[in-house]
């Protein structure tokens, strides 16, 4: 797809969006779930895109890593 293309699939997307909100009115409660768990959702990959160093490099680390040991108490 090209570059000028996306804003017009966006606007589109949008428009669907807004097309099933609008039908689904007299069903607010699941409107409101749904909403809701895309939020948190989008809320989640942002934390995780934002997360300031790679969570693998916990993962792997061993203990050593974290800590000073004092060779001289023990």
């Amino acid at each position: 797809m090209s570059f000028a293309l996306v804003p017009v699939a966006e606007a589109a997307l949008f428009t669907f969006g807004c097309l099933v909100i609008h039908a689904l009115r007299r069903h607010a409660d699941v409107v409101t779930a749904t909403l809701a768990c895309l939020v948190t959702l989008l809320v989640l990959m942002i934390g995780i895109a934002c997360a300031p160093e790679s969570f693998a490099k916990y993962q792997a680390a061993s203990i050593g890593d974290f800590t000073a040991m004092d060779t001289a108490i023990y």
